[in-house]
């Protein structure tokens, strides 16, 4: 990562916050498949927060929309002081891409591996990766210099 806009607390960050969005999707979906017998206090608490999961889910992908925006707001001097030393925009443009897609992969993969250890269906962590692979496209019109 030695041309990356990214750093490691950049890409620990990314990788948690990604995290949490496929987790919080797996749960819902664990939850409303597994057959729990418990009290109705909690199962009535359960399905309360999985009528809400639209929802929820949303704005964990807003999370990670906004954590995307503020990124490249802080990198636009280094982009500046890229540019000024001799790289150029569409590679500093596919760099980004590529690591943003990198960073998102990684932790799709180990959401995924948590899907088939608790034998979840992974459809709805798929539509998740497309909306972020999406998001990672049009976010490389923001790269730009100061």
């Amino acid at each position: 990562m030695k041309y990356s806009l990214f750093r490691f607390k950049d890409v620990f960050e990314a990788i948690a916050i990604y995290l949490i969005c496929f987790a919080s999707n797996l749960l819902f979906i664990y939850v409303q498949t597994v057959n729990l017998e418990v009290s109705f206090i909690l199962e009535s608490f359960i399905e309360s927060i999985t009528e809400y999961q639209l929802i929820i889910t949303i704005l964990l992908t807003f999370m990670i929309i906004v954590f995307h925006y503020q990124f490249l707001n802080r990198r636009k001097t280094e982009i500046s002081c890229r540019i000024l030393v001799g790289d150029t925009m569409l590679k500093i443009i596919i760099r980004y891409i590529l690591n943003s897609l990198a960073v998102l992969g990684f932790s799709f993969l180990l959401s995924l591996s948590l899907n088939f250890y608790l034998d979840v269906n992974v459809t709805s962590n798929f539509y998740l990766v497309f909306i972020f692979m999406l998001y990672i496209l049009s976010s490389a019109g923001l790269v730009k210099k100061e």
